[in-house]
């Protein structure tokens, strides 16, 4: 998630994708529970999962820094995704997902705070995130690192709002 470089928190290590990570991808994604608050709410194809390392990859390459696997450092095992996204209307947005198994650990609170001090040491502001409004497990964690919300039904959209932390 950093170019040459990695993000750490007790328990996680968020590192850049390699192309292996396209298949723990579309695993994690397979699960309804869990697909149902990403992207479209669909599952990840293969090919998707692919094109989502190489675009990654890519930025990582443009900007220094992305989106990448987040890794239980105890384990080895791929357990989720994190890192900064860079839609098309510019905004700079903080993204994080995990397999069923792994919510309720605490890891969205390490990775949110890993990057949100990666986001101040890089002077990166403001920051964005987009939730479905009924992930409460998701706008909770957003709300406690002191994220709030600035446009419920973003872009017309009545299942994503959009929350926005300065730092």
């Amino acid at each position: 998630m950093i170019l040459n470089s990695q993000l750490e928190s007790a328990d996680l290590v968020i590192r850049p994708f390699v192309m292996t990570d396209a298949a723990h991808l579309v695993r994690l994604l397979a699960d309804p529970i869990v697909h149902r608050y990403v992207g479209d709410g669909r599952a990840l194809s293969p090919a998707q999962a692919e094109l989502w390392v190489v675009r990654s990859r890519e930025n990582l390459a443009r900007h220094g820094y992305g989106t990448g696997a987040v890794v239980r450092r105890e384990h080895g095992d791929v357990v989720g995704w994190a890192g900064f996204a860079r839609p098309p209307d510019g905004l700079e947005e903080v993204i994080y997902g995990f397999g069923a198994d792994y919510w309720s650990r605490g890891y969205g609170t390490q990775v949110l705070s890993a990057m949100i001090e990666f986001a101040v040491a890089r002077r990166i502001t403001p920051l964005h995130a987009i939730a479905y409004p009924d992930n409460a497990a998701s706008i909770a964690l957003l709300k406690r690192h002191g994220f709030s919300c600035v446009e419920p039904a973003y872009k017309g959209d009545a299942n994503s709002s959009l929350y926005r932390l300065d730092v």
